[in-house]
């Protein structure tokens, strides 16, 4: 690593323990680990952190804690708060088995999204479908356009669900646009942008959250691990790296909306230019019927109806 990139950092970890300093001093919201009872059951991972469930003291008020996490995820998850399909960050506390603060966060009551896809087949329709799709694009439109956050790690386990609404979570290893800091090669692979597994130096871009979008929307309407990688063990994951570069990807559902399966795929491009950015993947939803699944491909325009195509332009429908 460059001395460049290492001055980098410590200026940024600086930053974010003044940034950790104002949410103690000023914006007080440190809650006493004595107010906090940890529930014994685990009920998630993120990233390196183990996420538990927690009654606020003899209340029936229930949290998650995100235990130990770094400077930065603190930031971020601050940053990223206040919108209806992002997990809500309620303050940070420090427990007494660790050095490093632990997040406070919003309960989701629906498990992850991939938990979810798997217990209801049969009863998530399109319409439910098309509903989760547009909320994760909210979500990611909330971090790409206005606080300019590249989230890094978009898979069914860092998506929650919460009295049927999406809420997306786990900062840990997300960025700002921009910051020329190189974040490694994490995730589960059929989610993470091809370009890196080609180069160890590729860097986080918004088109990196795009392809694991186009992914999570094939998951949408299949309820499957992509390339059953949740079934695989660790000796197939290179056969399925290989696959993926060689721009192998998993076939559409029968019957699903041609223009939901159109849109997915120019998401999961390998060349990161081609894909959609966040604003056109939206405008593209909302032009997608809700209660018709199975779309026939549109027929191709007479030379009047191109003259008047403009009246007709879907409009971008976001909260």
């Amino acid at each position: 690593m460059s001395s460049e990139s290492l001055d980098c950092m410590s200026h940024l970890e600086e930053y974010y323990t003044n940034w950790i300093k104002e949410l103690l001093d000023v914006r007080k919201i440190h809650y006493d680990p004595h107010d906090l009872k940890i529930l014994p059951k685990t009920i998630g991972f993120g990233g390196s952190a183990s996420v538990y469930a927690a009654k606020w003291k003899d209340t029936s008020t229930i949290y998650a804690i995100k235990k130990f996490v770094e400077n930065k995820e603190v930031y971020l998850t601050d940053l990223a708060n206040s919108h209806e399909n992002i997990i809500q960050f309620r303050g940070i506390t420090k427990l007494e088995d660790g050095k490093k603060y632990s997040l406070v966060l919003e309960y989701a009551d629906g498990g992850t999204l991939r938990s979810y896809l798997r217990n209801n087949t049969i009863t998530f329709n399109w319409e439910n479908q098309l509903k989760f799709a547009k909320e994760i694009a909210s979500a990611i439109l909330w971090l790409h356009d206005v606080k300019e956050i590249i989230h890094g790690d978009l898979h069914p386990n860092n998506i929650l669900i919460h009295k049927d609404t999406i809420k997306l979570a786990d900062f840990g290893r997300s960025c700002i646009k921009g910051s020329d800091i190189n974040t490694g090669t994490y995730g589960l692979i059929p989610y993470m942008d091809p370009k890196f597994f080609e180069t160890n130096s590729y860097r986080l871009t918004e088109k990196s959250d795009i392809y694991s979008l186009g992914v999570l929307y094939w998951e949408l309407t299949s309820r499957k691990s992509p390339f059953d990688f949740e079934k695989k063990s660790s000796d197939d994951h290179l056969s399925i790296i290989t696959n993926i570069l060689k721009l192998l990807r998993e076939e559409p559902i029968e019957d699903t909306n041609d223009k939901f399966v159109v849109l997915y795929k120019k998401c999961w491009e390998h060349e990161p230019d081609n894909r959609p950015n966040i604003l056109k993947v939206i405008s593209e939803l909302n032009c997608i019927d809700p209660e018709n699944n199975n779309v026939s491909i549109i027929p191709e325009e007479s030379e009047e109806s191109e003259k008047t195509a403009n009246v007709y332009s879907c409009q971008i429908a976001i909260k």
